[in-house]
């Protein structure tokens, strides 16, 4: 038994370590990632357009995802995992050359492409592989080190802007070198223990098992809501930089409202044991959609506040989303991988289609479109959250029936253990047995064989082979199942 305590608490340090080391690696590969998604090395270059970068960028991972998805869903996880690695990390590694060449060389737009092009393919094919890692874990462990990843990304993007550019590609090219060391670690610990840790975790695992209305829940109405924000954003983003001093002030601020979801979403799952993740996305689509609608009769100082919570918006409702992937499909890592790219990949696209559609019809910060959007935006969330209300009670109507079913099968069962246990007894009276004699023919009785008897009573087989042969003499009995048989009509046979 002591034996037994010590390597649970072995295992419980070293699960405890591989997910410390897991959460550091998930932060500095978010560091990387946002260092592209706010272009932080070229957006002070004059000629620099955002918003040619980000046609670029966010295609190629909505492309790639899709791709990876059918990949991984073509039960080829294993075999796509190291290959797909080495092309996600190669393509960062070209993304932050071309990126530190274009912004210290020249600005050339071809170099600025493959620059967004490598970043997106990097994100598409390594952020995945991270979010796999922590489907193991609690569901307040997964909100922690998703809201952990957020918010240590975002302030060490911030932080590395301070530096040189030659520094800051250092930094960035170690931070990406950790990432890869951190990933590696923890999938050779999650594979190499003999998997003890993958069966003590999975035995209580405290996901439900995955179902078709799952998959409802998770992208029917959270992913739509999410894909349709993303558009709505992607419009209020490009409108307020259009009317922002510069680039870097639409950035900084867009940073702000990363942070300040961040720690909403910190404060929200990582503090709660289950909580309500419709709740979330009824609040923020609520507050944006009637932000939205005020948005035309206020000043260009409220548009910006606006922005801020437009950005923080988006960005918590992202990692609910992501959330609710990894927690719903924690039981299969290949389902895990397609949802996951899935989530990753449409808000992205949603955000490329509201960028462009704005700079079509050249929304301003106060142009009727953006109320006209607004409303329409505010109609569709409304529908979906009818959707999604309907979903959640049958859900949960479907959850109280099995309870109660489980509840009653249970009890039924303990009844007629109860049953075959006085039985027992009162044969055993009968028939003279011993006390161990009568432990034994308990165990017979449910059906156990010599090897499940020894370890339950902690005798040697001969031992339990022995008093087998006196119990069968006994009863006049020759068998187990003879003894099973007796047992069950030993209350009529007494009463006859």
């Amino acid at each position: 038994m002591g034996k037994t305590h010590q390597e649970r608490n072995a295992l419980q340090r070293s699960s405890g370590k591989r997910y410390g080391i897991a959460v550091a690696g998930f932060t500095c590969l978010y560091a990387v990632c946002v260092s592209f998604f706010y272009s932080s090395w070229l957006v002070s270059q004059p000629s620099f357009s955002p918003a040619s970068f980000d046609n670029v960028l966010n295609p190629t991972i909505f492309v790639v995802s899709l791709l990876f998805s059918v990949l991984v869903g073509s039960k080829l996880t294993h075999l796509v995992r190291l290959p797909c690695l080495a092309l996600g990390y190669s393509g960062f590694v070209l993304a932050l050359g071309s990126a530190f060449f274009a912004a210290t060389t020249c600005l050339d737009q071809a170099v600025v492409a493959v620059s967004a092009l490598a970043a997106g393919i990097g994100m598409a094919l390594v952020m995945p592989f991270y979010f796999e890692a922590f489907a193991c874990y609690s569901s307040r462990r997964i909100a922690i080190a998703f809201g952990i990843m957020s918010l240590g990304g975002m302030a060490a993007n911030m932080l590395l802007g301070f530096a040189p550019d030659i520094v800051s590609l250092v930094l960035y090219g170690a931070l990406l070198a950790a990432s890869a060391l951190c990933l590696a670690f923890t999938r050779h610990a999650e594979t190499s223990e003999n998997g003890k840790i993958e069966r003590d975790r999975r035995i209580p695992s405290p996901h439900p098992v995955l179902s078709k209305q799952d998959f409802l829940n998770v992208f029917l109405v959270s992913g739509i809501c999410t894909f349709a924000l993303s558009i709505v954003y992607g419009i209020l983003d490009t409108a307020a930089t259009g009317t922002s001093p510069s680039p870097a002030t639409s950035i900084l601020i867009s940073q702000f409202g990363g942070i300040a979801a961040a720690v909403v979403f910190l404060v929200y799952f990582g503090t709660r044991t289950k909580p309500p993740t419709s709740l979330l996305f009824n609040v923020v689509f609520g507050i944006l959609a009637t932000g939205i609608l005020f948005l035309p009769f206020l000043s260009s100082d409220y548009a910006v506040s606006l922005n801020i919570l437009a950005a923080a918006g988006w960005k918590l409702v992202m990692l609910a989303l992501f959330y609710l992937v990894v927690t719903t499909y924690a039981r299969s890592r290949t389902k895990l991988l397609v949802g996951i790219s899935l989530a990753y990949a449409l808000p992205r696209f949603g955000l490329f289609i509201g960028q462009n559609v704005a700079q079509l019809l050249g929304v301003g910060s106060t142009a009727d479109f953006v109320r006209t959007t607004a409303v329409a935006f505010f109609l569709l969330y409304l529908i979906l959250m009818v959707i999604w209300m309907v979903n959640s009670h049958e859900r949960k109507r479907a959850e109280s029936q099995a309870r109660a079913a489980d509840e009653l099968l249970g009890r039924f069962a303990q009844e007629q253990e109860n049953v075959r246990k006085l039985r027992c007894e009162a044969l055993a009276a009968d028939c003279g047995l011993t006390n161990r004699e009568s432990d034994i023919l308990y165990l017979l009785a449910q059906g156990r064989d010599v090897t499940s008897i020894c370890e339950t009573l902690f005798l040697s087989k001969n031992t339990v082979k022995s008093y087998q042969k006196t119990i069968y003499s006994k009863l006049g009995v020759h068998s187990k199942q003879e003894i099973i048989d007796l047992v069950n009509t030993a209350n009529s046979s007494r009463n006859a």
